[in-house]
C-alpha cells in the first residue's frame, strides 16, 4: 500500500495548480479515488474540492479529516524524476504528501469501515490564497457533510521525522496581506524638491518600529516587507509613484486588525500631510487556528497510544493556515507532522518526504478509532 501511495504522491507533485484552479489535480483524484469502496462522493466542492464518505454501522459522531490540493507559484527546484511539469509551480509546501495521506486513510477505510458514526474525507481547493476552507463551508452541498469534528495536519520541516505536534492553544497565526499604492509627483532628479515623492514615507514607514514591530510586552506581531516598487528604472527622475506590500502577522484575529488600522491609518495621515495620494488594499486574510483542547488531548492520547513521539506545540506557526475557518466553527484540531532535517517551507527544493506518508495514515487511522470505536 505505501508503495502505491509514493507513486501517488510523485504523480501529483508533477500537476500542481493554483489556487482556484486545480482542475487537474481534481480528476487525478476522483479518479483514483473511484477504486475505493465508499458510501459517496461530491466533486466541485466549492470549486474544484472533493469529499469522500465512509459510513458506519451504527449511530455517532462525523469526523472530517482535510487535505489541502493547490500548489505554490514557485519553480520547482528538486532536480527529482517525478518535478513538477507546471512551469512556475510547485508542490513546495507539501500539500501532495497531506493528498496522499488522505487518499491511504482512504483505503484503510476501504478495508475497515468505521465502527460507527461517518467520516468525510476533504480534498480542500484553494488554501495557499486562504479562500478555499470557507467557500467550501459556504457551498450548498456541504449542509449534507457538517462535522462534529475537523482534523487536519501539516507536515513541520525541522521537527523529528514523525514526530505530532499537538497545539496547547493555536496552531498558526492570523495574518492578511496590505498592499499600499501611492501617488505623488515626479520632478527632475537634480531638484526631487520640486515634486512629491513618496520615498521619505516609506523610509519613514518601514523604520517605525511602533507600526512594524513588536509591542514591548504586547502580543506577537510582525509586518513583513513582502515587495517594493518606487518609479521606473533610470537615473534622471526623481519618483512620483510607488507601490509597498507587506504581510501582516498576530496571533489573535482582533489583534491583527487593530495593528491593520493603525498602520493603515498612520500611513494615509502621513500621505496627506506631505500632499501624496494612498490607496490601501487588503488582501489573502488568514483566520488564525484555535483549537477544541478537549479534541487536542483525545487526539495526543491517540497519537501516544499509536506509538508516536508526541510534543506539545506551545507556540503557533508564523505561518498562517485556512484550516482556521475551519477550526473557528466546529471543535477540531490541526497537528504538526515532524517532516525531519531539510529545505523549509514555500522553498524551491522542498520536496515532501516519502517516510512521512505511512506515519501520516496511522495517525489519522488512530483517531478515527479513538472517536469512532
Amino acid at each position: 500500500m505505501i508503495d502505491n501511495l509514493v507513486r501517488l504522491r510523485h504523480d501529483l507533485h508533477r500537476i500542481p495548480e493554483s489556487s482556484g484552479k486545480e482542475k487537474m489535480t481534481a480528476v487525478f483524484l476522483a479518479n483514483w479515488l473511484a477504486g475505493c469502496d465508499h458510501h459517496g462522493m461530491v466533486t466541485g466542492l466549492g470549486g474544484h474540492g472533493i469529499a469522500v464518505l465512509f459510513d458506519g454501522a451504527e449511530p455517532g459522531e462525523t469526523l472530517l479529516f482535510r487535505a489541502d490540493i493547490d500548489g505554490v507559484p514557485l519553480a520547482d527546484g528538486t532536480g527529482q524524476p517525478y518535478a513538477s511539469l507546471h512551469n512556475g509551480f510547485s508542490h513546495a509546501c507539501g500539500h501532495d504528501g497531506h493528498m496522499a495521506i488522505l487518499c491511504g486513510l482512504a483505503q484503510q477505510l476501504s478495508k475497515n469501515p468505521p465502527a460507527s458514526g461517518r467520516v468525510v474525507l476533504l480534498f480542500q481547493p484553494a488554501e495557499e490564497d486562504g479562500t478555499g476552507a470557507d467557500t467550501v463551508i459556504k457551498d450548498p452541498r456541504f449542509q449534507g457533510l457538517v462535522p462534529d469534528r475537523v482534523f487536519s495536519l501539516h507536515n513541520l520541516p525541522g521537527s523529528p521525522l514523525g514526530q505530532v505536534c499537538v497545539p496547547d492553544r493555536l496552531f498558526a497565526c492570523a495574518s492578511l496581506g496590505m498592499d499600499i499604492r501611492l501617488s505623488g509627483t515626479p520632478s527632475h532628479a537634480a531638484w526631487p524638491e520640486d515634486g512629491r515623492s513618496p520615498l521619505p514615507l516609506i523610509h519613514d514607514l518601514i523604520g517605525d518600529e511602533s507600526l512594524m514591530g513588536r509591542e514591548e510586552g504586547g502580543p506577537f506581531f510582525m509586518a513583513t516587507v513582502t515587495h517594493l516598487q518606487v518609479g521606473n528604472p533610470g537615473f534622471g527622475v526623481s519618483p512620483g509613484e510607488a507601490r509597498v506590500q507587506m504581510t501582516l502577522r498576530a496571533e489573535a484575529d482582533a489583534y491583527l486588525d487593530y495593528r491593520m488600522t493603525l498602520l493603515k491609518k498612520a500611513v494615509g495621515e502621513r500621505a496627506r500631510a506631505i500632499g501624496i495620494q494612498c490607496e490601501v488594499e487588503l488582501v489573502a486574510e488568514f483566520p488564525a487556528t484555535p483549537i477544541d483542547r478537549e479534541t487536542a488531548t483525545a487526539v495526543a492520547g491517540a497519537a501516544g497510544e499509536a506509538g508516536f513521539d508526541v510534543a506539545v506545540l506551545s507556540e503557533p506557526m508564523r505561518w498562517s493556515e485556512d484550516f482556521g475557518w475551519f477550526t473557528q466553527r466546529f471543535p477540531g484540531v490541526m497537528v504538526g507532522l515532524g517532516a525531519g532535517d531539510g529545505p523549509q517551507l514555500h522553498n524551491a527544493d522542498y520536496d515532501f518526504p516519502d517516510a512521512l506518508i505511512q506515519p501520516g495514515v496511522l495517525l489519522f487511522e488512530a483517531i478515527v478509532k479513538r472517536f469512532l470505536r
